[in-house]
């Protein structure tokens, strides 16, 4: 069986984790690729794999399930962070979860990925990707900005706001739900918009079928879209940004043992923030 091994660079932790997978995978006469994320040659080095395991914590995951999600191989969170809300493993866990895979016990969990355009001008511009989220919101200027909503191109409503989230249902426990969102179980397929700090305006979040497009156009500036927390590019009066469901899911290995969703937001969300049981 071919295992793709995936850790960023800068990690040493998780370099040195996933060099001790490495050397005993291929010790079981495994095929390995190993591969750094973000490299120019990911998508050669993964064909043909079963399982891509990514060693780091929920920011590595996001970052690797945009760029694996394409590629259709099931993705493998190995857990080097804090929270490890995404992980499915941990490093002291690998070695039984690992034995699971290789004899083929593992399901994969489809989650939404979504698409999104930024218009400009009549002409697309930038094309983004994500896993959790894509966020219109205020720029470096501390003051609401409008929003003009539209769904499957029929008009919503103009949010006066500090911003808009479009999430899916596995960022609907991030960025949503830290605004009074709703939760969604992973493998939910809908579309989830919540207006950040709604200033006389609408201020309920609205949960969307899997096919619905958002459009939502920027009518005051500075403004910024914001991809996964991770990625940010200025936006200007007039720009106009698609949001879609797109048509290649992120794929996640689920294996028997691994804990359920539920059980995993009460220890790692409900526990940690405080909430009593």
């Amino acid at each position: 069986m071919k295992i793709g091994l995936c850790s960023r660079t800068d990690r040493p932790a998780a370099i040195d984790a996933a060099a001790t997978a490495a050397r005993r995978l291929r010790g079981e006469g495994h095929e390995v690729a190993e591969v750094s994320l973000g490299a120019t040659s990911l998508a050669s080095d993964l064909a043909g794999a079963a399982v891509v395991c990514v060693f780091g914590g929920d920011g590595t995951v996001l970052r690797a399930a945009r760029q694996i999600a394409p590629l259709g191989v099931p993705l493998l969170g190995v857990n080097l962070g804090r929270l490890g809300f995404l992980t499915g493993t941990s490093v002291a866990e690998l070695d039984g979860t690992m034995a699971e895979v290789l004899a083929g016990r593992f399901e994969c969990e489809d989650r939404t990925v979504l698409e999104a355009t930024v218009t400009r001008g009549g002409s697309v511009f930038r094309r983004v990707t994500a896993l959790n989220d894509v966020v219109v919101a205020r720029g470096a200027q501390v003051r609401a900005i409008h929003v003009d909503v539209h769904i499957g191109g029929e008009p919503f409503t103009v949010y006066w706001a500090d911003g808009i989230i479009v999430a899916t249902a596995t960022g609907s426990t991030a960025y949503a739900m830290s605004v009074g969102g709703p939760l969604m179980l992973p493998d939910a397929q809908a579309l989830l918009i919540v207006p950040i700090a709604p200033h006389l305006s609408f201020g309920n979040a609205v949960v969307l079928p899997p096919g619905e497009r958002v459009a939502l156009e920027v009518l005051d500036e500075p403004a910024r879209i914001s991809v996964d927390g991770q990625e940010e590019h200025d936006l200007r009066g007039g720009d106009r940004i698609d949001v879609r469901r797109s048509a290649l899911p992120a794929r996640f290995v689920r294996t028997p043992t691994m804990r359920p969703f539920l059980q995993l937001l009460r220890q790692k969300i409900l526990k940690e923030g405080g909430v009593t049981q």
